[in-house]
């Protein structure tokens, strides 16, 4: 079965972000240090990349490769989904993270059942309250 498009983007900041890598030869770099083509992938964060930790800096600046081979759409959901992630809280952040740890201990099968669940619930319209 394949995965909609749209997953592919949450997916693979999730992962980026979980991963400790090694995406720049400077150890903190403040926005200003940051090159055009970083600056446009990180965008959304702008306002606040000064005050992100010296790790995320490098995992959030290891998307810059893979936000080169997107097409046009592609590069517009990252940068929806970094602000997105921009916008939560920290609890909500971690929220998520414990989530995800979660989910990648399932098997393959109770992986894609958790995920369609979750699928169901996003498109659900929700209850003002």
């Amino acid at each position: 079965m394949t995965k909609p498009r749209h997953v592919l983007p949450i997916v693979l900041l999730g992962s980026l972000l979980a991963m400790p890598v090694s995406a720049s030869p400077l150890n903190n770099p403040r926005w200003d240090q940051l090159d055009s083509e970083q600056q446009t992938v990180m965008a959304p964060l702008a306002s606040e990349w000064d005050r992100y930790a010296p790790e995320k800096k490098k995992n959030l600046l290891a998307i810059v490769p893979e936000y080169r081979s997107l097409d046009a759409a592609g590069k517009l959901r990252l940068q929806s989904k970094l602000k997105i992630w921009s916008d939560l809280t920290l609890e909500q952040r971690q929220q998520i993270r414990n989530n995800w740890k979660t989910l990648q201990g399932l098997s393959p099968a109770e992986r894609e059942k958790a995920i369609q669940r979750l699928k169901q619930a996003a498109s659900r319209p929700q209850a003002s309250g």
